[in-house]
């Protein structure tokens, strides 16, 4: 008698990306105007010498092409909620992240945020490093890991439920959304060049 053994997934992760064509190289300008009248930025999962964050940035500033984009992002999340959610979106925050050479975002989450994400700005031409990453929860990563569940067989294609970090190479004008209690972190930038991207939280109306 044979058996056959049925594959399902338990509790699969969405994540959302749209690729939009904004004007790249102003939004760019923009970044680097925001950091010069705020140097000194805020100290959060950023790290090395090089690696800027911004203070909360006021829609009243002078930056139009970055408001812009807000809209834009805004009306992506909230299309991304209504498909199948009730309730209202509100924008809690926004900052630019700017990493230069040999800095990083260590791990981290959103906490008491519904959805965040990022966009992608400015990407070196030779990227070296600097890519988005997803973690599993870390109590399941160890769980899943080849120390607990044994090595993988010679030859076995890694599928994405196996993997205990999820890759994602930055590409300018690329927004990447995500519930914001997913772990997540940006690798270090090996490259000479800044990357820069725009991060931001969206919670629900209660």
């Amino acid at each position: 008698m044979n058996t056959q053994i049925n594959q399902g997934f338990l509790f699969p992760t969405q994540y959302w990306t749209i690729e939009f064509k904004e004007n790249i190289r102003e939004l760019q300008k923009e970044s680097y105007f925001i950091k010069e009248n705020d140097k000194d930025g805020v100290k959060k999962s950023n790290t090395g010498s090089n690696g800027y964050h911004s203070n909360d940035i006021r829609p009243s500033e002078n930056i139009p092409h970055l408001n812009r984009l807000m809209q834009q992002i805004f009306n992506c999340v909230n299309s991304i909620h209504q498909f199948n959610r009730k309730g209202e979106l509100l924008l809690e925050n926004f900052w630019i992240n700017i990493c230069g050479e040999g800095s990083s975002n260590t791990p981290h989450i959103h906490s008491g945020m519904n959805y965040s994400g990022v966009f992608f700005i400015r990407i070196p031409k030779e990227m070296n490093g600097g890519r988005f990453l997803f973690y599993r929860n870390f109590n399941d990563a160890a769980l899943n890991s080849m120390g607990y569940m044994g090595e993988f067989k010679d030859g076995y294609v890694m599928q994405p439920y196996d993997y205990p970090i999820i890759t994602i190479p930055p590409k300018e004008n690329l927004l990447i959304v995500f519930p914001s209690w997913v772990p997540h972190a940006v690798e270090t930038n090996l490259s000479k060049e800044d990357r820069i991207s725009l991060s931001f939280n969206f919670r629900l109306k209660r």
